[in-house]
């Protein structure tokens, strides 16, 4: 699986910097599937994600917030790495 994921509330005041986040993945590694969801509440109150934002990396959680562009970008090269 190569896939991204992020969540985040809808109305988030993060909203804008996910977005530029999950672009930025999708330019450095095209082949691989990038999805944002924006979450209703009653979406967040069923999803076990017990913070929001969160960005989930080939299935599993890789953090919360609104991580740093390279931090972000180093976690899915790992990934990459380790498929090999």
């Amino acid at each position: 699986m190569r896939q991204v994921d992020f969540y985040f509330h809808d109305g988030c005041l993060s909203q804008q910097s996910l977005l530029l986040l999950a672009r930025e993945v999708e330019t450095a590694y095209p082949t691989w599937t990038v999805t944002v969801h924006r979450l209703s509440d009653h979406e967040v109150n069923s999803m076990d994600l017990p913070i929001l934002p969160t960005i989930v990396i080939n299935g599993r959680p890789a953090g919360t917030g609104v991580p740093n562009k390279e931090w972000l970008l180093r976690k899915v090269a790992e990934c990459v790495s380790s498929d090999l």
